[in-house]
Order: C-alpha cells, then structure tokens, then sequence
C-alpha cells in the first residue's frame, strides 16, 4: 500500500493499515506533519468520550449528529454524519491507545482556542441559541496536551505508532504522476527522492520554515521565496517507480498554497493568509484529476476571523463598507469570515466604544490567552484601528457613510436594551455602546497587514463515503485510488468548525486504509 502524504490522514491511514497486516511505504515530500503538525492539536470529538464524561460534561452521537448537521450543510450523507458520530467516542480512545495526549480540562468560559491548562471547549457555535435549539451545547474540542500550538505533539504520536508498527517512510520525496494499467486500474506512482546532500539542504529549509511558522503568517510573501529554494533543491532527484498491490491513498493536503488554484475556484479569499505547509499545493488533487477523477467544493475556503479573546470584543459590532452588521459578533472565527467575504466583500470593522477599549487590555493576560492571541490583540487595540469622537467622524475616518453608520449602531443600542439583540448575541455578550464618546474601529478586513486572516481549502477530490475510493465524473470508484484527509471531500469541505478537519483526518485516513486493505485481500483470495 502506498500512502502519498504523511500528515494527519496519511499517519492515521499508515497506522490503520499496519495494524490490518498490510504492508505499508508512507511517502512525504517534506519531514512529514502536513498541516496537522502546524495545527493547535485540536480534534473535534464528542458522543460520550472519556474526556467528557470525566469532566462532566453531557453528550450524545445523537446531539452531536444534529449540531453538526447545521455545520456541514449536506456534504455528506446521512449514513456518513450518522457514522462520523457514533463512532467518535471511540475514535478518541483509539488516538489515546496510539499516544495521542488527551486531557479533560474543561474551559470555564468560550474562547477561540484555550491556554494550556483547559484542554476540552466549545470549539464551534454550540453554545449559540441559534445552535442550542437545535441540539443541546457540548464541549467537543479536545485540545492535545502540550504547550503553544501542540499540533506537533499530536503528530508525533501519530507518527511513532506507525514507525512501531513498521511503516517504511521515504521523506523529502515528491510523488509527479500516478501510474495506471491499461485498464485504468490504479497501481503505483512515480517519486522522485532527494539523496545525499539534496536530501540534507531540502530537511533543513524544511526545518527553517517550521521554526518560522508564526512569522509566515504575518509575512506570506516569504512563501513564494522558499517555495522557489525548495524547487530548485527538487530539481533534479532522480525518480523511481513504486508499485502498490493494494492501492494508492492520496493524502496530500490541500491546495491553498497553490495561489493560481485559489484564484481560478475561489478568487474573493486571494487576500487571505495560506494556511499549512508548501505541501498544501494540490498536487494529490491534480494527480486524481489526471486519472479521471472528479472534484467538488473546490470553491470552499474558510477563512479564520477570530475576535476572542479578548472576550470584550465581542460586545463590539462587527459592520462591512455598508455601515451594516456581518454577523453576531460571538459566532464561530470561521462562520464570521465566512459572512464578512461572501456577504460584504472580505472588508470589516469592529467598533467599540473607551469602556470596550479599556476592558479588553484587562482580558490579555496569560491567564486567559496565549501569547499569540494577546499580542495581536493588543496591536489590533493601539495600531490597527481608527479612532474618533462620535459616530459621524469615525464613520468618515473608515470610509462609510456616517448616516448608515449611525442607524445601525443606534438600532444595535436599542436591541440591547430591550434584550433582543436582531442577530441573537447573548445577554451577557450585549450592551449598548456610548455613541458620544470616543469610539474605535479595529480593521478585520480579510486582507488587513497587522490582523492576519488564515484562509484553508476545503475542497477536493469526490470520494465514496463508504470506502474512501476517488469517484470519477459518473460516479464509478477509479479501482486501486483512495483519498483522506483535505485532498478529499469529507465532513468539513462546507463548513468548519476548530478540530472538525483533524478528526475528519483520522476518520478518512482509517476508512481508506481499511478499504485498500480489504482490496488487497480479495486479490489475494482471487489469485
């Protein structure tokens, strides 16, 4: 079994299948992690795990099921969504019982992501009345022990129980093309392998980039730059050809590194920042489409605009260049994005008033936020916003017109003090702002330099949501081809919410495996 990609779904699928008694090569053109490793370690889980029941908290894969199917809108089929929760509680005690670290921490308050010590929260829109009338709230993101961003910790567990189980990994290793019989049966593929002091120059530009992540992200132009150095390293690896009896598993990510990708199938989220590793270039998606598989949502991006913490920011209003409200300030990063690009062209502004401006300093502690969460706040708070005396003379300062500016400010106060705010933001999230004073406008715009926007693709290839297998224009499985992960449609390519795309790593990557090896043995009974 060959397994092109050894991030999240390919580690999981490599796992899964060594586990069956398959045979596995795991090929990754970088050190492995994919964006799983560049991730928060978050996994959206629920039904009854350990970790819920230890801290209190009460669910069901049938209250998990109906949440979500607000989130995923259809893309999948009921039979599927209905599977993906009834088997979650399990799936976390099989990524525990493969050393994942999981703990039951719960989160005293909503936050887009918990400082280290909470490690179970509402990871999504859960706690929003618009999603608890229809399924009561649970914390279903399990946040991987570990300091900062453990999406490394997550990963490297991932990757210890397939290097145990025996898994042969070739990295710094670039699949071109997919090999194909003459009757278009899938079965192998073409890498070329970095050796010698290519391979050592190309591990340590790997190296550089992920020690420079968090820098990436405030400077993606650098992106282009090593995107060029890793190329020209590439160049000239001698290839080989692998074959693969039991089939080939695309597990390559997706492809927002992919600039003219993005442009053709999602041009409005262009301004927005790649999210994931240079990998994420849509090669495993290509390589599908070349054998003649078919492709679906590729026009679905999620782009992260996160206002909390600090949590005061969401008593402000968020508005778009109309002068109009985007959304309830207190959604899910990913749905506020999402409305502020399709609704009101990636532009907006969250105005607060002094008492919101001085509140939020209070909030940026290390008690209640992380590092990386604080100190763009704090120069969204100082530097990256417009202030003024009243409504008229911000409204000019952002280049809206005052009177639409004003009309929905007023019409937010007055909601807010009858406790019907129009767009259902809490009790405890709504109060008036004082419309005299001074007032602020934080840039939240999808393109805004100094409060980035991470943008990550959800599209990819059409598989069968029993077995995994790559489905061409008419529906027929392409034989001895299986995709997982962000290269595949799967439970988050419509929408998302924080860990909903690793847990959907894990659940694809184990389906293909499963699948793949199940072919292999029925070859072998029929020789």
């Amino acid at each position: 079994m060959l397994v092109v990609g050894f991030g999240g779904a390919g580690a999981c699928a490599a796992v899964e299948a060594l586990e069956r008694g398959a045979q596995v090569l795991a090929v990754d053109r970088f050190a492995g992690g994919g964006a799983t490793r560049m991730s928060g370690g978050i996994i959206y889980l629920g039904g009854g795990t350990r970790q819920q029941l230890e801290a209190g908290v009460e669910d069901s894969p049938e209250a998990m099921e109906r949440y979500l199917r607000l989130e995923t809108r259809g893309v999948i089929g009921d039979e599927t969504l209905t599977r993906f929760c009834q088997e979650s509680a399990t799936m976390a005690a099989w990524l525990e019982e493969r050393g994942v670290p999981l703990g039951a921490a719960l989160s005293p308050y909503k936050t887009s992501y918990p400082i280290a010590k909470h490690t179970l929260y509402y990871s999504g829109n859960e706690p929003l009345t618009t999603s608890a009338a229809h399924a009561k709230p649970a914390q279903r993101g399990h946040r991987t022990r570990g300091r900062g961003l453990p999406g490394g910790a997550l990963f490297s567990a991932l990757a210890n129980a397939a290097r145990d189980r025996g898994v042969e990994l070739w990295t710094q290793a670039r699949v071109s093309a997919l090999l194909t019989s003459s009757q278009g049966e899938v079965i192998g593929a073409r890498v070329h392998r970095c050796r010698g002091l290519r391979a050592l120059l190309h591990r340590a530009l790997d190296g550089l980039m992920f020690r420079a992540r968090y820098g990436l992200l405030a400077m993606p132009g650098l992106y282009g730059l090593f995107g060029r150095a890793v190329r020209w390293i590439e160049r000239g690896a001698p290839s080989v050809t692998v074959r693969a009896r039991a089939g080939v598993i695309l597990a390559a990510g997706g492809f927002i590194h992919d600039r003219e990708m993005v442009a053709s199938f999602a041009p409005a989220y262009l301004p927005g920042t790649p999210l994931g590793t240079l990998g994420d270039d849509g090669s495993g998606i290509r390589m599908g489409t070349e054998v003649g598989g078919a492709t679906d949502r590729m026009e679905r991006i999620t782009a992260w605009r996160f206002i909390n913490p600090p949590l005061s920011f969401t008593s402000g209003v968020l508005v778009g260049p109309s002068g109009a409200r985007v959304c309830n300030e207190e959604v899910y990063g990913a749905l506020m994005g999402r409305r502020m690009v399709e609704d009101h062209g990636g532009e907006a502004w969250l105005i607060l008033d002094r008492t919101l401006w001085r509140q939020a300093h209070g909030e940026l502690g290390p008690s209640k936020a992380n590092w990386f969460q604080s100190v763009p706040a704090l120069v969204n708070l100082w530097y990256n916003r417009h202030r003024a005396v009243g409504v008229d003379a911000l409204a000019r300062k952002m280049g809206a017109q005052p009177e639409a500016l004003r009309r929905t400010l007023e019409s937010y106060n007055q909601g807010c003090e009858r406790g019907e705010d129009a767009l259902g933001k809490s009790e405890g999230a709504c109060r008036p702002l004082d419309l005299a004073g001074r007032l602020y406008a934080v840039d939240c715009s999808l393109g805004s330099r100094l409060f980035t926007c991470a943008t990550l693709t959800l599209g990819g290839l059409r598989v069968d949501e029993r077995s995994g297998a790559v489905l061409t224009d008419e529906g027929s499985p392409i034989s001895g081809l299986f995709a997982a992960g962000r290269t595949a449609v799967g439970v988050t390519s419509e929408g998302y919410v924080s860990g909903l795309s690793i847990a959907d790593a894990v659940f694809s990557g184990r389906r293909a495996a499963q699948s793949a090896f199940r072919r292999e043995m029925d070859d072998q009974q029929v020789g």
